[in-house]
């Protein structure tokens, strides 16, 4: 008999997206939508004509009790195509807003406080604890209107504590269900036999592994981009609002989301290839943002955090831990035979050198690899040792 481990993930926001399909009733959701663009519209002026008035921002609760009674009249009857709650949250988006725009004024950032926007522009609902209901079959139930989704979580989203609902629309007039949880979720039994990997993200090559292997990313945008080159042209002849300026920009839409759909798929065929192989992964907390800020469109185009994303709910599936290392952790610029630390590998041109300490050859990313895999067998034995109250070994 194989140990087994039971693993659960346990105060982590997910995100779920299935797509909705098949049904004939979308005018409906496409009525709801727009309706809660009104609505938008409606308290942003009711909070700048209350500021105009008395130099002050209008308490929130304020705000949705004057929205309940617009809710209440005759005439805005149509508005009750929109939940209650998801009128509570509109007002909660405007008041976020807000709150962003004050905060980056006092930091003397450039921006601008919430606008009204074109209703047909305005893109989702979020529903809370009420106005949806998911059903057996890949069938939610919205306001008692029923709609498919393919279900490709298993009847997960039927099991779990949902924190919010988000129903969203594109320019295509494609509708997307967004879902928030933190539910734990127990993974699958981790069984002996699957060995461990660490690794390392590369602007060179997409992974490295420690056992040596390398994987290349497609690099998809790169593919794409003379295709996005001709939309985007298309686009700029074009005058803004006609209606060959909208059909332009949906092209010019497709091609974006076709290259982000073949990313997708790559990433879930190889985060499902690496947990069957592995049964820990460990890779390096990367500092997305601060990478974009000085290589640009490639770390746009390799996608990390969508990947680790991916990888972790593919780990979920085959019980596979995936454990984070420190960003600060000198994976590259350390041996990974003798744990001599070199900072000339700091400069990202040197892509393969030699240890001055042990004489050993290193290819730069692969040894990164390596040294990540060994940080989380290292930690591993510190925690067993400090469970046994022993001396923990640097």
């Amino acid at each position: 008999m194989h140990n087994a481990i039971k693993m659960c993930y346990n105060d982590v926001m997910r995100t779920l997206t299935v797509k909705l399909y098949g049904s004939d009733d979308f005018g409906y959701l496409s009525d709801m939508i727009n309706i809660a663009g009104i609505i938008y519209n409606t308290a942003l002026t009711i909070i700048q004509d209350h500021y105009t008035e008395t130099g002050k921002l209008l308490d929130k609760y304020e705000l949705q009790k004057q929205l309940r009674g617009l809710r209440n009249e005759d005439e805005n009857h149509h508005w009750r195509y929109v939940g209650s709650q998801a009128v509570q949250e509109i007002t909660d988006r405007i008041y976020r807003a807000y709150k962003l725009f004050f905060t980056n004024r006092e930091k003397g950032v450039k921006c601008s406080p919430p606008r009204r926007r074109k209703v047909k522009k305005y893109k989702s609902v979020t529903y809370k604890q009420a106005g949806y209901r998911f059903l057996t079959g890949g069938r939610i139930s919205i306001n008692g209107h029923i709609y498919r989704y393919w279900d490709s979580y298993d009847g997960l989203l039927e099991r779990i504590k949902i924190k919010t609902v988000t129903v969203k629309r594109n320019i295509l007039r494609e509708f997307f269900v967004y879902v928030t949880t933190d539910s734990p979720v127990t993974m699958l039994e981790t069984r002996d036999g699957r060995g461990e990997v660490g690794m390392d993200f590369g602007l060179k090559t997409f992974l490295s592994l420690s056992d040596g292997s390398v994987i290349r990313s497609p690099e998809f945008f790169r593919q794409g981009v003379n295709e996005v080159r001709k939309a985007s042209r298309a686009l700029s002849r074009k005058v803004m609002g006609s209606n060959g300026y909208e059909c332009a920009l949906k092209a010019l839409y497709r091609r974006h989301q076709d290259i982000a759909n073949r990313r997708r798929d790559w990433f879930w065929k190889l985060s499902h290839e690496l947990c069957s192989r592995y049964g820990v992964i460990a890779i390096e907390d990367l500092n997305i943002k601060g990478m974009a800020r000085m290589w640009g469109r490639k770390v746009h185009d390799y996608a990390f955090s969508e990947f680790v994303e991916i990888l972790e709910w593919s780990a979920r599936k085959y019980g596979t831990r995936v454990i984070r290392i420190g960003r600060y952790y000198p994976s590259s610029q350390t041996c990974s035979v003798c744990g001599h630390v070199w900072p000339s590998t700091k400069d990202l041109s040197v892509r393969k050198w030699t240890c001055p300490e042990c004489g050993v050859y290193h290819d730069r990313d692969v040894n990164a690899a390596v040294n990540i895999c060994w940080s989380r067998l290292k930690r591993d034995r510190n925690s067993q040792l400090k469970r046994n109250n022993l001396k923990v070994v640097n």
